[in-house]
């Protein structure tokens, strides 16, 4: 078994499914939104802000994505960049780790688990002894562009 882990988050209103993955083995979270049967995409704060919806999925997945060295998220429609906003916000730690943001409709769990495969592995860091952002390969220019060929 590989100990080098990242992981492929893909997240909706009402769901994130978070799988972590090696270039031998993957597993893989579901986080279900508490307000998912809600269709509300901002709600304005009483500071006159806007504040997302369900911070407190949003902190449920941050607990996923500990243990990984890089993040790809993906998903439908915005909670994906919401996630990221998050993360910037309140995690930076974990935000510094997201190497990629993609659309992505419905797909399978093997298809998840492949694009995941395929980034990761252009970014050519599964061998490294060490996880960790800042022993990774920061190239990825045109990376995403050839998982979705």
């Amino acid at each position: 078994m590989s100990k080098y882990w990242d992981a492929i988050v893909w997240v909706d209103r009402s769901e994130a499914k978070v799988f972590h993955v090696s270039a031998t083995d993957d597993s893989k979270i579901v986080v279900n939104s508490h307000s998912s049967t809600q269709r509300l995409h901002h709600q304005a704060s009483r500071e006159g802000g806007k504040e997302a919806v369900d911070a407190e999925f949003f902190h449920r997945i941050c607990g996923a994505l500990i243990p990984t060295g890089g993040t790809l998220l993906t998903g439908p429609g915005n909670a994906k960049f919401e996630l990221k906003h998050y993360l910037d916000k309140h995690r930076p730690d974990l935000a510094q780790r997201v190497y990629g943001v993609e659309t992505l409709d419905h797909p399978g769990d093997a298809e998840l688990l492949a694009l995941a495969r395929r980034f990761f592995n252009a970014r050519n860091h599964r061998d490294m002894a060490e996880a960790g952002p800042n022993t990774r390969n920061k190239d990825t220019k045109g990376a995403a562009e050839s998982i979705k060929r």
